[in-house]
Parts: structure tokens; C-alpha cells; sequence
């Protein structure tokens, strides 16, 4: 069999590649004899090589095909199907079921964690599935309530919007100015002195960049708060990696863990802890005894 192959440039250049096929019509590449492929055609290079992987597995291709489609689909409709529960009312007695509604709502916490997780694999956005995941919570939390029969659940639901809206917002209103204030600094190039010391102690190489950065993360961490710490040193990675994206989300898991660690090591490293600490509820002497 013989596989044509065209330049990307349009003109009249192709490339012969002879593979011998066995009874299945499988390509055999141990038999078949080398292509005589020039740097200049790098692209048309990885397409054979693609094709000639997919041709030997076609199996595979389509089982992962399948698996992603099932989890896309499956999230979508279980989160779907709540919600429409929540929004009709019905089954009352599965919304009423003290029981149920806590290990209902940690099932649908749960998918929308594991379409988050698989984002890239099953190609849903995480912020569209984690509105739709929320949406659908605080649509089956507040039928719950049925606040349109007393005014004592009215109440009680609208306490529990009213916390749920001031944590949301004090996280809001607390990554807004760490997220402008490191962005202006980014805007103005604050951050070239920073990232040419770290090029330099990696001397070109990517594998320092793993401990400089996991270690500037935890003792700055220990000093601001976490969330601002990782941004920045999220930010240091992006301009000390560039495009390499495996790189960066491999780096970039390590510098969360590594600025969690530095906030929980100071006491105002973290904000719950800093808010435990200004009012003396905690003291060095005790978290340390």
C-alpha cells in the first residue's frame, strides 16, 4: 500500500511511503521501508506518524471517544435532571428526605468536580459546569425550604442565601484587588527582575525551575496570603516557561501544594487564619504548643 503524503507549502512535492499489510489489514511498520521525509516537512511527518498509529489502533481511538462522550453526557444529564426536579417539585418526597437531599446534593458536588477534573479530556468549560452545578444546588436547597408556605422558612432560606452571599462575596471582593494589583504589576513589567534571576539559576534548564519556584511560593505564602502568592507565582511561571502548557499545569500543581503548605506554616499566611488571629483566638505560643 502506499500513502501519499503533501507538502504544506502546495507544490507538486510528495512523498512515497511502501508499507507492507498483512491478512487484517494492518500496517505492518516493521517491514515497511523508511520514509525519505525532509526537515522541511516536519508537519506532513507527524500526520503519517498519527495515521499510522490510529491504523494500528483503531480500537482505541474509539473506546476513548466513547468513554469521553459517556462522561460529557452522563454529567450533563444528571445535573440536568436535578435541576428540573428542583424547579418542578417533584418528587416532593425525594426534596423533603432528610436522608436523601445531603447525599443527593454531595453526588451532584461530586460530578461537578470529577467534568472539572476531566476538562480537558471531555471538553466542558469548568466555570459553565460549576454555574450549572450551583445552579442547580441552590435551586434544590431552597425548594427545600418551601418558603412560600410560612414565613419562618422564608426567613430561615433567606439566612442561609444571605451566609452563603457573604462568603461568596468575601472571596470575590478578596481575589479582585490581588488579581489587579499583580496584573499591574505584570502591566509594567514589575515582574523582569524576578524572572531573569530565576533564568539564570535555571541556566536553561526546566527541571530547576520545580524547586525555585515551590520554595519561593512556600516562604511567600508564609508572608502574604496564599492566594496571592500562588497568582504570582503562577504568573513567574507563565513568563519562565512559555508555551509549554504540560510543563506549566505539572508546576503549576506543585506551587498550590507548596502555597498551601506556607499559608497553614504562618498564621498569616492563610485568611481564615488571619481572621482567627486578629481577634486573639490564636497565638504563636498556642499553635506552636
Amino acid at each position: 500500500m502506499a500513502i501519499e503524503v503533501q507538502s504544506s507549502n502546495g507544490g507538486d512535492i510528495a512523498k512515497r511511503i511502501d508499507a507492507s499489510i498483512d491478512a487484517q489489514g494492518v500496517v505492518d511498520l516493521e517491514t515497511a521501508s523508511p520514509p525519505a521525509i525532509s526537515s522541511t516537512d516536519a508537519a506532513s511527518a507527524g500526520a503519517v506518524a498519527k495515521l499510522a498509529k490510529h491504523s494500528r489502533s483503531p480500537w482505541l481511538a474509539s473506546a476513548t471517544f466513547v468513554t469521553r462522550r459517556g462522561l460529557k453526557v452522563a454529567g450533563a444529564v444528571f445535573i440536568a435532571v436535578i435541576f428540573a426536579v428542583a424547579l418542578l417539585g417533584w418528587p416532593m418526597g425525594l426534596i423533603d428526605s432528610d436522608a436523601a437531599r445531603p447525599n443527593l446534593m454531595a453526588a451532584l458536588f461530586l460530578t461537578g468536580l470529577v467534568l472539572v477534573i476531566l476538562e480537558d479530556h471531555v471538553g466542558v468549560n469548568k466555570s459553565a459546569v460549576m454555574l450549572m452545578v450551583s445552579a442547580s444546588m441552590w435551586t434544590f436547597l431552597a425548594v427545600s425550604y418551601h418558603p412560600q408556605e410560612s414565613k419562618e422558612a422564608h426567613e430561615e432560606l433567606q439566612h442561609e442565601l444571605d451566609h452563603g452571599l457573604q462568603d461568596v462575596g468575601a472571596i470575590i471582593l478578596f481575589l479582585l484587588p490581588a488579581m489587579g494589583v499583580v496584573e499591574s504589576i505584570d502591566h509594567f513589567d514589575g515582574f523582569a527582575v524576578v524572572t531573569s534571576v530565576i533564568a539564570k539559576a535555571a541556566k536553561g534548564r526546566k527541571e530547576p525551575l520545580i524547586p525555585i519556584l515551590s520554595i519561593l511560593c512556600f516562604f511567600m505564602s508564609a508572608v502574604i496570603d496564599n492566594l496571592t502568592a500562588t497568582i504570582v507565582c503562577l504568573k513567574l511561571l507563565r513568563h519562565a516557561v512559555g508555551s509549554d502548557r504540560h510543563l506549566r499545569h505539572s508546576i503549576g500543581g506543585l506551587i498550590v501544594v507548596a502555597a498551601n503548605a506556607g499559608g497553614a506554616w504562618s498564621p498569616v499566611g492563610d485568611v481564615t487564619t488571619t481572621m482567627l488571629w486578629l481577634p486573639a483566638k490564636i497565638t504563636l505560643t498556642n499553635t506552636g504548643l
